[in-house]
């Protein structure tokens, strides 16, 4: 089969079904007579060379495609069986993971099918790429896949990229269903007799290689470069057969896989935007000049699963492989020839020999295959599948007993067959032999056996540092000079030449002189793709983002427009004064602040001399050298803006419960009547004999690993950022899938985990609204909503839906809240015990605050989120409430006292609620203050934690031990310069 038809293939198998088929069913001809038809013979006309019999051809591809794509991604249903949907007057969707239905208004479109299906025409016309008088099959589908889901029209919006592929199973796509039909046509044609396969690939190390990390650059450098090189593999794939080959992850709207799409198809890709007239706009990552930008987001994960033809899959895995790690190795050097530019340094023969044999084995690369005729070639024939299940030690029995009875026995209502399986319907069996090989792969390393013999890295601490001359033992010189003897090195002058390129005395060996330079190198590349200036790429410090909160404080207090005279000069004062005490230049480069403090700081309108001078200043801070300098400092800071500089700021790490369970579809997943029209559903009810088959759990399949991708993507491109930098004040380091980590001011803290934690489901606290939520967490700009499993997210005036994880997923994070000046290294290993004692202590869906005073001592909160219990009884809302009672309402002194009065009351709610009650209203600032309320909750909540253990001292009960925890964890937040101007109390919002 030749490359051209593969394309021709996956083209038709892409229009096989409209896009408004759902809006049309009943309503006139059927769903293929219309836009169907006529982008056939629009295909056929402009393919001047496409023979009858290849049409009849590239039809049984695309036909054998859709079965085996229906049988993968749907319930079977005869067309006898089941009421019939009117989707246009009954439109229901149901959320493909939770299984929860989402009733919409009756449409009762004005449009009368012909209509519809006009404007489809249109829409799909723009795709049909014709150059030099040829259709050119390749960046038409290429095309297709990627802007087709974009509404023609404002009428049809966000609903368009959700019309379901079936309407009585509307938990799947039609842009899913195709994507997939035409992965598997693609595949037929091309696999000729062989038929397609599943390709698993990873790539590592992960977690190690992300976590040797000195600054927060390194973290963002060491996510970023892992799924950069895992795109490199993606990419192979996509070039060869289509980004819809990739099953997992999903590829669409992913800005690296957009770049990558804007180079391919040239001209095409502006011709496309301009005939769509202004109804889709440029993507984000094409006009963002900082490292805001989409592209700096690793978006994607280590590893893939994609559907090829199976006669081509080793090859191709082999082939990434050896691309992966030249990938790789170009871009290690590129980095070395910038150090060895900074250092000055020409004659480096020894770095070059020691770079190559330390990347010799890097990254590392697993992989396995599994052809899709061990489950049959046109009917389900699984023997072969099952018996290998069998040897890689798993079940062979790869679905629900009810579903397997159905297999076995097929049922026959009303004299017709319910189900006649075929191969595509062995999707889960395919998928667990996969994962078993891949890990049995992984299980067989090989070992390098080189031998490292000078000093070792001092970031990782595993292999030599990299030296320009690498010297002898005996002397000792070069890598085996110890520390405080290396006068002449290649990072001694790089260190004295760039600070982010290496601080004083640290020497890296290749991976981390690879991660180190990667920000400079990812930014030049970005740069000539766009063909624009080389982004900015300004690290926001963590001393920075510490004092970040005092000037956001203090810019509240300020008028818009201008300052005093007198607030002028204070300013220039304190500007002069860190001057002095750091020994600075004029120039000094203004930082980098928090994306919400900068806008607010532009809103104000004051001058863009103000403002550089206030971007300085922790700049000045930062270069301060001793002790007595620093108390001058903050002496000076406290005459300027009346509070001394908060030295405090967060981190968060955040990662998705069960993820494994959820890949492999043995969590909690629907079962097979939640995938049904409620019209539907009714009808199939009263049938006795399949009970058994709807009360089945749903298995695997190509689309539900792809919703959960969407998902992901969907959470960790488009709404972790808005949430974190636009609606809060943090800084998004990586977030990639479900993994997260973003460092923010402490006053902001509580509420970003708590908005995190509801934008991974798309769900509030049971009882809120989109309004009350966001003002009780201090942001309500409407620009953000969850409902029913989704995000509503409204960007100047373009307002996009995106399906996450919903109700049933949940997410467990880890905080630390330290001192800008804690090394680092120590701050991580807080966070990353914070993240497992959420999981452990807290049995995940749970969060764990730790506070790391300078001072001496650490304090844990573990609590759970609790988001069916609403905000009154989930522990974050009430941490929340408890904060804004300190800050306002009641002596800050009280949390101290009643932690220590704590340990002898009785672990007994209403013995708890009374002391708390009295303690609130001693303490009260103001007559008449009441928090019996509260009081009465955190009692309540303290009691009733069955689910989560405190493993500390014995001698406190656990009840009062997590209300220690609470009221100490709420004090530190409280504190002066960490709260803003009072708000409502959150339990009086409406």
């Amino acid at each position: 089969m030749s490359t051209t038809k593969h394309w021709q293939a996956k083209v038709f198998a892409f229009i096989h079904d409209p896009a408004e088929k759902s809006l049309i069913l009943f309503r006139g001809k059927g769903h293929e007579a219309g836009t169907v038809a006529m982008l056939k013979e629009r295909l056929k006309k402009a393919a001047h060379d496409l023979p009858d019999e290849d049409a009849k051809e590239l039809e049984a591809f695309v036909r054998k495609g859709d079965w085996w794509a229906s049988a993968a991604d749907r319930p079977s249903l005869p067309k006898e069986q089941g009421r019939r949907v009117n989707f246009d007057k009954n439109p229901e969707l149901i959320h493909p993971l939770s299984g929860e239905k989402v009733r919409l208004q009756s449409l009762e479109l004005d449009l009368p099918p012909k209509d519809l299906e006009a404007d489809s025409f249109a829409h799909y016309d723009k795709f049909i790429v014709q150059e030099n008088g040829r259709l050119d099959w390749k960046k038409t589908f290429l095309s297709l896949w990627r802007f087709a889901p974009c509404a023609p029209t404002k009428a049809l919006g966000a609903l368009w990229s959700q019309l379901p592929a079936d309407t009585r199973s509307p938990d799947h796509s039609i842009w899913e269903h195709l994507s997939l039909t035409s992965a598997f046509a693609g595949a037929l044609a091309a696999g000729e007799t062989h038929g397609p396969a599943l390709l698993l690939m990873s790539f590592g190390p992960v977690q190690g290689f992300i976590a040797q990390a000195r600054s927060v650059s390194d973290l963002w450098a060491g996510s970023h470069l892992l799924s950069r090189l895992a795109w490199v593999a993606m990419k192979e794939v996509c070039d060869r057969y289509g980004p819809d080959a990739v099953l997992f992850p999903n590829l669409h709207g992913v800005p690296q896989v957009d770049l990558w799409l804007y180079e391919t198809l040239g001209p095409v890709w502006r011709e496309i935007f301009d005939a769509f007239k202004g109804k889709i706009r440029d993507p984000e990552w094409m006009s963002r000049e900082t490292d805001a930008n989409p592209l700096f987001v690793a978006a994607l994960p280590n590893r893939f699963v994609a559907l090829v033809p199976a006669q081509e899959a080793e090859e191709l895995a082999k082939d990434i492989a050896e691309k992966v790690r030249r990938w790789v190795r170009n871009k290690a050097f590129e980095g070395l020839e910038e150090l060895l530019r900074v250092a000055g340094i020409q004659d480096a023969l020894d770095a070059h020999a020691q770079l190559d044999r330390q990347l010799k084995n890097f990254p590392e690369i697993y992989w396995a295959v599994v052809p899709w005729i061990l489950a049959g070639e046109t009917r389900l024939d699984d023997q072969r599948l099952r018996e290998a299940l069998q040897v890689l030690g798993a079940s062979p029995s790869y679905l629900d007993d009810a579903l397997e009875s159905v297999l076995k026995n097929p049922l026959v209502l009303d004299g017709v067959t319910f189900y006649r399986p075929n191969p595509g319907v062995a999707y889960p069996g395919l998928i667990e032999a996969l994962e078993r090989l891949h890990a049995a792969a992984k299980g067989a390393r090989a070992m390098s056996g080189d031998v490292e013999e000078g000093y070792r890295c001092s970031l990782c601490g595993e292999r030599e540092w990299l030296a320009h001359r690498r010297g002898e033992p005996t002397g000792p010189s070069g890598i085996f000079s110890p520390p405080g003897r290396r006068h002449d090195t290649l990072w001694k002058r790089v260190s004295s030449e760039s600070q982010a390129l290496a601080k004083d005395g640290e020497h890296l060996c290749g991976w981390c002189a690879l991660k180190r330079t990667w920000p400079r190198l990812f930014t030049e590349e970005v740069g000539r793709a766009l063909g624009t200036e080389k982004p900015d790429r300004l690290v926001l410090s963590t001393h920075g983002m510490a004092v970040a909160t005092s000037l956001w404080r203090w810019a509240e207090s300020q008028p818009n427009n201008i300052l005093s005279p007198e607030v002028t000069r204070a300013l220039k004062s304190l500007s002069q004064e860190l001057q002095r005490l750091a020994g600075q230049a004029q120039d000094t480069r203004p930082v980098l602040l928090p994306a919400k403090l900068h806008r607010k700081l532009k809103r104000k309108g004051w001058p863009s001399d103000t403002i550089r001078e206030l971007k300085r200043i922790p700049a000045l801070l930062d270069a301060l050298d001793s002790e007595d300098k620093q108390r001058q400092a903050v002496r000076a800071f406290k005459r300027c803006f009346g509070t001394a500089p908060e030295t405090y700021y967060a981190l968060v790490l955040m990662d998705g419960d069960r993820m494994g369970q959820w890949l492999s579809a043995t969590g909690k997943t629907p079962k097979l009547e939640q995938r049904f029209h409620s019209e539907c559903l009714e009808d199939l009810r009263s049938v006795e004999a399949l009970r058994a088959y709807l009360n089945a759990r749903r298995p695997a399949s190509p689309a539900w690993h792809q919703s959960i991708s969407s998902a992901l993507n969907a959470f960790s491109i488009h709404v972790s950022r808005r949430i974190v930098e636009d609606l809060f004040m943090g800084k998004l380091i990586y977030a990639g899938g479900d993994d997260l980590m973003a460092m923010v001011a402490v006053h902001d803290l509580p509420a970003l985990m708590f908005a995190l934690r509801c934008a991974f489901s798309g769900q509030l606290p049971a009882g809120e609204d989109n309004q009350s939520f966001w003002r009780k967490l201090g942001t309500d700009d409407g620009t953000v909503k969850f409902h029913f499993g989704y995000g509503l997210v409204d960007s100047s005036g373009d307002r996009q839906l995106y399906r996450l994880m919903g109700e049933t997923a949940s997410a467990s994070m880890g905080a630390v809240i330290a001192h800008h000046q804690a090394p680092l290294p120590r701050v991580l290993t807080e966070l990353r015990a914070a993240e497992q004692r959420a999981k452990k202590e807290g049995k995940r869906d749970a969060f764990c605050l730790t506070v790391c005073k300078r001072s001496g001592g650490t304090e844990h909160l573990v609590g759970k989120w609790n988001l069916t219990g609403g905000w009154r009884d989930g522990d974050m809302g009430l941490l929340l409430d408890l904060r804004h009672l300190l800050a306002y309402d009641v002596s800050r002194r009280t949390a101290y006292e009643l932690s220590e009065v704590f340990r002898d009351v009785p672990p007994d709610e209403k013995a708890l609620a009374a002391v708390m009650d009295y303690q609130f209203r001693r303490k009260a600032k103001v007559s008449g203050t009441e928090a019996r309320d509260l009081a009465e909750r955190l009692a309540r909540r303290a009691v009733s934690r069955n689910g989560v253990e405190i493993s500390r001292s014995g001698e406190w009960a656990q009840p009062n031990r997590f209300l220690r925890d609470m009221v100490l964890t709420a004090e530190f937040l409280a504190r002066e310069g960490r709260v803003g101007q009072q708000m409502e109390k959150a339990e009086e919002v409406p």
